[in-house]
């Protein structure tokens, strides 16, 4: 158990049969309501999860536009996201992975964070691989400076080599060797996986890994005025309260034309807002406006996007709507209003532009300014980060 700084390990010199891992006083520990996400109250970090449902629900799609909203830091539906990059690992199907990632991703701004799919699977029973895919993942977060990290294996049997998952034997040791992947990258490692022919509530397989797992979500299917929805819910968070149920729909996105001029479309999922009808809920409201982050994570959250849009081209000026596209984090509760969310863009620009962090070419549009240095984040808020 790892304890914050307001906690004392004790040592354990007395217990010499003791040889790994340290003793903390449950007399002195204080809880930290701040657990690590990726999607606040659904995917916490270095945990296990999974998703399971039956065939033709969208599950691809699904993770799919999870995956995206998560490279992107855009909350998903009423749920808060924090930026993360992408390893998915898509052995079945990797161009299917990557088409019903293309609505949200092909116009993705430069400094989003990575969004990668890996074309093979490991063998989650053989500790080589495992240790190996556990190096490659450290390397990939390495590489793309990432703070969060969000591994996706799809599918379940297709990770486990010649093992059976209806062996629990078998099953807590793929999930053992999961919860290693997750300590050790910081992940949250996700699992696609089926539902049972007849229990479609709960995955196919050995209990051993609904026992194992930190996170268990299943799709089911729903119905609303506009026809079938998917809803992703959460039957099992080992360290947090069980939230709302998730709703999609999947729908399709014009992709382009063919080469005999036909219309070609891919599936996408689209995240709807809850409320009793499962439509969209209303927008916000002014007063809930007032409410937003404080004006230093804000700036802070500009800066990172300047600077990481600097890392590819130096020289290049953003406009104001670029940039507003590529924020998140302090900017997500303002996102779904245009012209509030392009008038507190302009502030952070023209207080960083005051403080001579970034650039303005009196035209409209901005870079990063490099220098030693950074404006105070803290004033009022956590600065948020993109890698």
């Amino acid at each position: 158990m790892r304890s914050n700084n307001k906690n004392h390990a004790l040592r354990n010199e007395s217990f010499e049969g003791i040889r790994r891992g340290a003793l903390v006083s449950a007399n002195r520990f204080s809880i930290n309501p701040n657990r690590p996400y990726i999607v606040k109250n659904l995917l916490l970090a270095g945990q296990v999860g999974m998703i399971a449902g039956e065939p033709n629900l969208g599950k691809s799609a699904i993770m799919s536009c999870i995956a995206s909203h998560v490279a992107m830091g855009r909350n998903m539906g009423s749920m808060k996201v924090k930026r993360a990059a992408v390893l998915y690992v898509a052995a079945e199907d990797p161009e299917g992975i990557l088409e019903r990632a293309y609505p949200f991703m092909h116009s993705a701004p430069d400094g989003a964070a990575s969004f990668e799919v890996l074309d093979y699977a490991p063998d989650l029973t053989s500790e080589e691989e495992v240790h190996s895919f556990t190096d490659l993942a450290c390397q990939f977060k390495a590489r793309h400076e990432a703070e969060n990290l969000l591994i996706i294996f799809d599918t379940l049997n297709l990770s486990i080599g010649d093992a059976d998952e209806n062996s629990a034997r078998d099953m807590s040791k793929v999930f053992r060797n999961a919860q290693y992947i997750a300590k050790e990258t910081g992940a949250h490692v996700l699992f696609i996986h089926h539902v049972g022919t007849s229990d479609k509530g709960r995955p196919r397989g050995s209990s051993a890994m609904t026992a194992t797992l930190d996170t268990l979500l299943t799709l089911e299917r729903a119905e609303d005025a506009s026809g079938t929805v998917a809803m992703l819910n959460q039957k099992k968070q080992k360290r947090i309260r069980k939230g709302d149920s998730l709703a999609f729909r999947i729908s399709s996105f014009e992709a382009g034309y063919d080469d005999d001029g036909e219309l070609f479309t891919v599936p996408m999922a689209v995240p709807l807002k809850r409320d009793e009808s499962l439509i969209d809920s209303q927008p916000v409201t002014a007063k809930q406006h007032q409410k937003s982050q404080a004006p230093g994570a804000r700036l802070a959250e500009v800066l990172d996007r300047l600077k990481a849009l600097a890392a590819h081209d130096g020289g290049k000026w953003h406009s104001r709507i670029e940039i507003g596209k590529l924020v998140s984090g302090p900017f997500n509760d303002v996102r779904d209003n245009r012209d509030t969310l392009r008038k507190a863009v302009a502030r952070a620009l023209d207080d960083l532009v005051k403080e001579k962090y970034v650039e303005h070419d009196g035209s409209g549009n901005y870079r990063y300014r490099a220098q030693s240095g950074e404006p105070d984040g803290s004033r009022g808020a956590n600065q948020a980060t993109l890698h």
